[in-house]
């Protein structure tokens, strides 16, 4: 059964690895985005996606989106079988309704929670000790198909965006081979997803990353984990702090923002049910470095209330 299989970021590159293995669902071809401006020179560049197709010699298409053409020439290379993952486009009809078997979505998370743009960066920063991919069949509102499987993955503390979207990566092939038999013959069984637990995530930005010190200690440690850092204003700058670490106190320990210590162990600041501590951070335009070479040029006095952002809600209910 020839697969097509459409993506845009290199998380499903562990899936499309193992179509390109198969000899029962080969990878006939690969659609993704257009090359996009990149770095400094804003010089047009394929994704990672992209550049796999490339290398391993697999047929590219990188339509704006997905039309007419697209179609003909799935159908003139022998598609059969469409899966998706973090492809960034909502599918037309005539993907949707391509063939006789489902298109199939690859979602990052345990549906019907966190659909939308950003399920792996919301798990964390949300605090999520499970997420989890939902192999699913599409339909035309977002994430909304129904479930055939789920792979469950365990977000470990100290997990960041990198690393549980390398374990997703993992996940995906696993989920996808379990399944495929299924699908092929028609005997998978997808359930309706219950519409009253649904949750949808947005597209996430740089203001989602700033520093709420009003609220507790875990949760802003767990922000840094979800965007690699968080920032604050200090002498009318943005700085970035990484390296977030939390501690829970019973007693409070000052005012919410107030700075406790700044040293070359950190800069230490007070929050709701505990303090956060900074092991590096990073002035505008220069590099992040570690707090004791920070201190050595820069300094934020103990006593200082650093001002809070309050942070915007990530979830909407369905």
């Amino acid at each position: 059964m020839r697969t097509a299989f459409f993506a845009s970021d290199a998380i499903a590159l562990g899936a499309i690895e193992t179509l390109r293995a198969s000899r029962e669902f080969p990878l006939a071809c690969v659609v993704s985005n257009p090359d996009r401006p990149k770095g400094r020179g804003k010089k047009l560049s394929p994704n990672e996606v992209s550049q796999w197709a490339i290398d391993n010699n697999v047929e590219l298409l990188r339509p704006e989106r997905p039309d007419a053409s697209t179609v003909s020439r799935l159908r003139e290379l022998g598609v059969e079988l469409i899966v998706v993952m973090a492809y960034g486009h909502i599918l037309g009809e005539d993907i949707l309704e391509y063939g006789e078997y489902p298109c199939l979505n690859l979602h990052g998370s345990i549906l019907p929670k966190y659909r939308g743009a950003s399920p792996i960066e919301s798990a964390i920063a949300l605090g999520e000790t499970e997420t989890g991919v939902s192999l699913m069949k599409i339909v035309k509102r977002m994430d909304a198909g129904p479930v055939c499987d789920i792979e469950k993955i365990l977000i470990a503390p100290t997990d960041t965006a990198e690393t549980l979207r390398a374990k997703f990566r993992e996940a995906s092939p696993i989920l996808l081979e379990r399944n495929l038999d299924a699908i092929k013959n028609k005997t998978a069984k997808f359930i309706e997803q219950d519409e009253s637990k649904a949750t949808y995530t947005r597209k996430l930005d740089k203001r989602d990353a700033c520093a709420d010190f009003s609220v507790s200690a875990k949760t802003i440690s767990d922000r840094a984990r979800a965007f690699g850092y968080v920032s604050f204003e200090h002498g009318g700058e943005i700085l970035k702090a990484r390296g977030v670490s939390h501690e829970f106190s019973e007693l409070k320990l000052g005012k919410c923002g107030e700075v406790l210590e700044a040293s070359r162990n950190g800069l230490r600041v007070a929050c709701a049910d505990g303090a956060v501590r900074f092991a590096s951070l990073q002035r505008p335009c220069a590099k992040a470095m570690s707090a004791g070479d920070f201190f050595a040029g820069y300094e934020i006095r103990i006593g200082e209330i650093l001002k809070s952002i309050p942070f915007t809600e990530i979830l909407r209910r369905a």
